[in-house]
Parts: structure tokens; C-alpha cells; sequence
């Protein structure tokens, strides 16, 4: 449990825990591969968002999904990729 709450891997233990996490926090190809996958969980977090939002849209305002999305000036092939998650 001690290394789970370390910031800095120098303090870990656990061998492999140690290397691993310096790895992603300090080599700059962990440190790339990383920020990808906080950058993708962010773009489906957002992704996710603006589903809700049309989803509340539609149905406050009585509307289908393609007006909603016309509404909001959502680019054509954004609204094929929303359209399939709605």
C-alpha cells in the first residue's frame, strides 16, 4: 500500500512498481504514452458530455437528434460518429 501513495517511484519497494512508474513519469516515451491515454479518456469524457447534452436537448425541446445536432452547428461527419452513440 506504501507505494501506491508515493509520488516519487525512488521511494517505492516494489521493484517493478519502482521501474514502471518511472518509467511513465520520467522517460519521455512513458511520458508520451501517457499523456495519450489521458488525452483519449478526456476526448471520451467530452464525447460523453455532449451525448447527455443533446440527448437533454431532444427531449426538453421535443426534437430529434438531427435537429439537435443541426442546432448546435455539430460538423456532418461528427454527427454520423454522435448519431450511432445517441
Amino acid at each position: 500500500m506504501h507505494d501506491f501513495s508515493c509520488w516519487n517511484p525512488t521511494e517505492m519497494n516494489f521493484k517493478l512498481m519502482k521501474e514502471t512508474t518511472s518509467y511513465y513519469k520520467e522517460d519521455p516515451k512513458g511520458v508520451e504514452v501517457m499523456c495519450r491515454a489521458f488525452e483519449e479518456v478526456r476526448n471520451e469524457a467530452n464525447a460523453e458530455e455532449r451525448i447527455a447534452n443533446i440527448r437533454n436537448l431532444m427531449e426538453s425541446l421535443k426534437i430529434t437528434a438531427q435537429h439537435t445536432m443541426d442546432l448546435l452547428r455539430i460538423s456532418s461527419s461528427e454527427q454520423k460518429e454522435l448519431s450511432a452513440k445517441i
